[in-house]
């Protein structure tokens, strides 16, 4: 079925490759603008910030959908091959990257995959791993992290990391605009350390740093800030922890007397509710930034202030 999707979906490719008529051609090489599609919400916040007005970024993700499960359609695929790049983390993260990569490879538009760039990550997460599940095998094509935790930008530092690959490669598309991103990169770097600067704050006085997560996406919380997440599924949201391990979490949030569960903005799980029943806890949503919803949307939130929000509730969950 994976097959005979991506070769439908190169035939419309070259369908569309064939009908560019050269005068429509002329009018995308004489745009001023650059388009750029992509994936995970933080990076389409990074270059809305580093490049401003000098291209057109737009998310291939529809509101709320679930980065890990969801699967491009025909209509992504065409919508992507239009644009001068198509920029995605990759890492293990996105179902729709080994897809857009095996059937854009021979569309003009530039392929930029960040999760390349090892640097980026955690040098060692066996134990996470291990505590997460990770050691049972994924259904659905196994869209498998391995020990790779992919969710760098909830972490400021790491952001700051993953914005300065993004501005060299701005740089690298436009190079007439190099003092300009540049430029926007340091505004941004000063926020994102001004960031980590209140994360630090508050939560260093913390003597109880463990919270209970519907999915094990804050590792980085942990290297960076001495959290410790007891996750109920693993690094991807599709893996459901086993009976014996279901046990052990009730156990852990009973030990530490945990009060609250942290369900996420774009994910429902049950097993979490069936968890959230037997300990008595209130449910408290922390937001993974992966993709906005339709109402941070409309409440015009950013990285920023969803970042913001987050520490709140790591206030009110820590103890």
């Amino acid at each position: 079925m994976k097959t005979f999707k991506g070769v439908v979906i190169a035939l419309i490719l070259i369908i569309i490759t064939i009908g560019c008529s050269p005068s429509n051609q002329a009018t995308t090489e004489e745009s001023s603008d650059f388009t750029i599609y992509t994936t995970i919400y933080p990076i389409e916040y990074a270059i809305e910030r580093i490049a401003r007005d000098t291209v057109s970024v737009e998310t291939v993700y529809p509101p709320g959908v679930d980065a890990h499960s969801y699967e491009p359609t025909s209509k992504d695929m065409i919508t992507i091959a239009k644009g001068d790049a198509f920029i995605y983390l990759g890492a293990g993260l996105e179902a729709i990257a080994e897809t857009a990569a095996d059937s854009l490879s021979s569309q003009s538009v530039k392929l930029i995959e960040i999760g390349q760039h090892d640097e980026l990550f955690m040098a060692d997460v066996d134990e996470l791993a291990d505590d997460s599940h990770e050691n049972e095998e994924e259904s659905d094509e196994g869209h498998n992290h391995g020990t790779q935790d992919p969710h760098i930008w909830l972490d400021p530092l790491r952001m700051i990391e993953l914005s300065k690959l993004i501005k060299d490669e701005l740089i690298t598309l436009n190079p007439d605009e190099e003092a300009t991103y540049n430029e926007n990169f340091e505004a941004l770097e000063a926020e994102l350390i001004t960031l980590d600067e209140r994360f630090t704050e508050v939560l260093e006085a913390k003597e109880n740093k463990h919270i209970l997560v519907a999915h094990a996406a804050f590792g980085y919380w942990e290297e960076r800030y001495g959290i410790e997440q007891i996750p109920i599924s693993g690094l991807s949201s599709s893996n459901e922890p086993s009976q014996k391990e279901l046990t052990k979490i009730i156990d852990q949030a009973e030990e530490f007397n945990l009060n609250h569960i942290l369900y996420e903005q774009n994910s429902t799980n049950r097993v979490s509710e069936i968890i959230q029943e037997k300990i008595g806890a209130e449910a408290l949503t922390i937001h993974n930034l992966s993709v906005l919803t339709g109402e941070d949307i409309e409440n015009n939130e950013d990285y920023i202030s969803l970042m913001n929000y987050n520490l709140d509730i790591l206030d009110i969950a820590t103890k």
